[in-house]
């Protein structure tokens, strides 16, 4: 997958460098993005209602960015759209002040960077071919990697210098995106417009999988769980005595537990099945949640993120390769796409929206034992959602690709 003008860069290398980048980009704005919020000044509500406004910003814009990258622009093109205009729209949310323009801002730039999630992952897939799409996690480890060490170097460097600076590091990781993308990946923009009847490449996606919509209530369930959940762990760690070096230390260790689980993810689900690894992720979710609502001490809680980064990894690599096992490869960005505008777009919506409140009106003890369940709910649809055959049964072995 290399660029005309960049033939020496290998296809492996390509994409694995992708995810690097991208898992620069996931580090700078996940983790932080609360406390960048609160130092601008917001309450937890108000914070909840940023991130609800991101998250509708996505749910417009991702599937029209699916369906672009698979039938006209293609995915590489929709990548380095979706990189350039993430950086303009962080440099601008670094600049915003009021609140009106700190939501004016923060939907720009989750609607444009709403399309490099999804079309790093088709890439991914379209590399690993079917034969070897549960190695996905064996890629996808380089970005947890390099989530983990930037994390840590991250939190260190906004306690030194302050937390309103995170968004021009985050400007810089998709400057890098873009840059990469334009002299590594190959371009795929497709010789002519394809045309996929009504609702386009999106309504092909269901017509191809009739169990799609189940699939996506129970990531609606899982990751309405998951945010509202960890967008306000930053919040509850700086409120027991806390900082921003806390929580960059304990998403580096959520980090870097991704890299061995998603690692053996490939393992697990070649012996258990995708089916049963998805909801041992819900499971491992549901625990940390739980536990999270419990405890008070802030090192302790920093420590406990790691059940994120082993659910994490579990979840996400399995939705990725379920996806590309339901579908064609002509729809695979529009399908990570509406995955991505349900987990991201929808569930923050509902998750953060009235997460904030619930943090601010009843404690975030009852709003992690909410989220705790929410996530095992999510679990037991996906467990009917994904009972077929190829979905259940474990895989056969294929030789590692990296």
């Amino acid at each position: 997958m290399r660029a005309a003008g960049a033939p020496r860069i290998r296809p492996a290398v390509a994409v694995q460098t992708l995810f690097v980048l991208f898992g620069v980009f996931i580090a700078a704005s996940f983790p932080f993005l609360s406390l960048f919020l609160d130092g601008k000044g917001l309450t937890a509500g108000e914070i909840g209602a940023v991130i609800a406004v991101m998250a509708i910003a996505r749910v417009l814009l991702s599937p029209l960015w699916g369906h672009l990258a698979d039938t006209s622009l293609g995915r590489r093109r929709a990548l380095q759209i979706g990189a350039l205009g993430g950086a303009i729209g962080a440099l601008a949310l670094f600049g915003a002040e009021t609140y009106p323009a700190i939501v004016a801002t923060a939907f720009v730039f989750a609607g444009l960077s709403a399309t490099v999630a999804p079309n790093v992952d088709a890439i991914a897939l379209e590399f690993l071919g079917d034969d070897r799409m549960t190695e996905y996690g064996r890629i996808r480890g380089w970005e947890s990697l390099a989530y983990a060490t930037t994390c840590l170097l991250v939190g260190v460097l906004l306690q030194q210098v302050g937390i309103r600076w995170v968004m021009p590091v985050v400007a810089f990781a998709a400057l890098a995106i873009f840059v990469w993308a334009i002299v590594a990946i190959e371009p795929d923009r497709p010789a002519r417009s394809i045309r996929h009847g009504r609702l386009g490449a999106v309504g092909a996606v269901f017509r191809a999988a009739p169990r799609f919509w189940m699939f996506l209530l129970a990531l609606l369930l899982v990751w309405t769980g998951f945010n509202a959940a960890w967008n306000f762990i930053g919040l509850k760690i700086e409120r027991a005595g806390g900082g921003a070096l806390l929580v960059g230390i304990g998403t580096a260790l959520g980090g870097l537990v991704e890299v061995p689980v998603m690692r053996l993810s490939s393992r697990f689900s070649k012996r258990f099945g995708l089916r049963a690894v998805y909801v041992a992720g819900c499971i491992v979710y549901a625990t940390g949640f739980l536990l999270w609502g419990l405890v008070e001490d802030p090192t302790v809680l920093s420590v406990l993120t790691v059940f994120e980064g082993a659910g994490f990894a579990l979840l996400f690599t399995t939705m990725v390769v379920v996806i590309g096992r339901m579908l064609p490869s002509s729809l695979y960005s529009t399908g990570q796409s509406l995955a991505a505008t349900m987990g991201f777009g929808i569930a923050p919506i509902i998750g953060a929206g009235l997460g904030g409140l619930v943090f601010d009106r009843y404690g975030p003890e009852t709003l992690y034992v909410g989220a705790s369940l929410l996530t095992l709910a999510g679990g037991a649809v996906a467990w009917i959602a994904l009972s077929t055959p190829a979905l259940s049964r474990p895989a056969p072995d294929v030789e590692p690709v990296l």
